[in-house]
């Protein structure tokens, strides 16, 4: 399937004067009061969308439109065999899609080209210290990589010991052989940037067509109900040592959020709304009815919510009232927060679940709407 062009001329981009207004936006507030106080910042490019576009979950629900879904497919497919393999075990695998980290200290990658230049003029230090990092927030492990690419065993047991098992041995053979692995990074996004760039314009559009619709909420809301709901769920809390907090627009991480953090910041590459789509089928039901009766129609989830309905709860207790693994039960409550139906807390290491009643109430109003309007 060809990929489809910009529907309409990106008039907002084409008046701005310079790279850095194009890719960093003013702080939205600035809160820097406190031990906790942080500042929440816009960061609308492409780009991020250009990584996460890699990841196995990109494209796995029909919240992304169809003809997005069977473009993915038939992209990756026609990948060369061994830049297919090789996306295939850094990219599937998620950890490499935090690659996208290094955008945060270089806004003027913009596009998935600038990417990829800028990963190629990286070292190899740096790019796994973006893998490593974006999910470890240890303050010594950016010199226990360094001593590990060096040939330091010790640094390297270190290091190991600080990694959650989730990934391990993977982020362990990156600093083993970073050349290699820095090589096959550059080799897959240089591929698949040929291959995103076409439809690269329409994406920005719908990035920007969020951007400006939450002008309201950006004006009108606390911080943190800003950030709950621009990432459809998540409450977070301030922590100390995080002085900027990044929403980050994204339209191939539907109905997910892509969650980064490193150094003193916290990243959210959160999934754009319905509103920024492009309307195709006058029939089709909103993604919203979809979402939430879809989230409904599985006994796993009916389960987890009538649990929530008791008292909020941790990821690590549901998981062991439902004998499933973390992995699964992190995977159904990621549905019920798309569907609205689940707030997620975050504050530092502590994350829990609250069910959403008022969302209950919406599942036959919603379907009536939109069948009777």
């Amino acid at each position: 399937m060809a990929a489809r062009p910009a529907t309409r001329a990106n008039r907002t981009r084409a008046a701005r004067s310079s790279p850095d207004e194009a890719t960093v936006r003013t702080p939205v507030r600035d809160l820097t009061r406190g031990a906790t106080s942080f500042r929440i910042d816009w960061d609308v490019r492409p780009a991020y969308d250009f990584v996460f576009s890699l990841s196995a979950e990109a494209g796995e629900t029909d919240d992304l439109p169809a003809e997005d879904r069977a473009w993915l497919k038939t992209a990756r497919n026609t990948l060369a065999a061994g830049v297919r393999d090789a996306d295939k075990q850094l990219f599937d695998s998620e950890f490499c899609v935090s690659a996208a980290v290094l955008l945060i200290d270089r806004p003027g990658a913009r596009t998935a080209r600038e990417f990829v230049d800028a990963l190629a003029e990286a070292t190899p230090a740096e790019v796994i210290r973006a893998v490593f990092e974006y999910s470890n927030r240890e303050p010594d492990v950016a010199d226990l990589i360094d001593r590990a690419i060096a040939g330091d065993e010790v640094a390297l047991a270190a290091l190991d010991s600080t990694l959650p098992d989730h990934h391990r041995q993977g982020r362990l053979e990156m600093v083993r052989q970073p050349q290699q692995t820095m090589s096959a990074m550059v080799n897959v996004l240089d591929a698949w940037s040929n291959l995103f760039t076409p439809i690269e314009p329409r994406v920005a559009e719908i990035l920007e067509r969020d951007y400006e619709a939450r002008a309201a909420d950006r004006a009108t809301l606390s911080p943190a109900d800003l950030i709950e709901r621009t990432t459809g769920g998540i409450r977070w809390l301030p922590e100390a040592g995080v002085r900027r907090l990044i929403l980050a627009p994204s339209y191939f991480s539907r109905p997910y959020n892509f969650v980064m953090s490193a150094g003193d910041w916290r990243l959210f590459g959160y999934p754009v709304s319905d509103d920024a789509l492009e309307a195709i089928d006058p029939l089709a039901a909103p993604s919203a009815v979809v979402r939430l009766h879809r989230a409904l129609g599985d006994s796993t989830r009916l389960k987890i919510l009538k649990l929530l309905a008791g008292r909020d709860l941790y990821l690590t207790e549901i998981a062991q009232q439902l004998d499933l693994s973390k992995p699964t039960i992190k995977h159904h409550l990621a549905l019920l927060r798309a569907a609205g139906l689940v707030t997620i807390t975050e504050s530092g290491s502590v994350v829990y679940y609250t069910l959403r009643r008022n969302r209950l109430d919406d599942a036959s109003t919603d379907i009536k709407r939109f069948l009777l309007s």
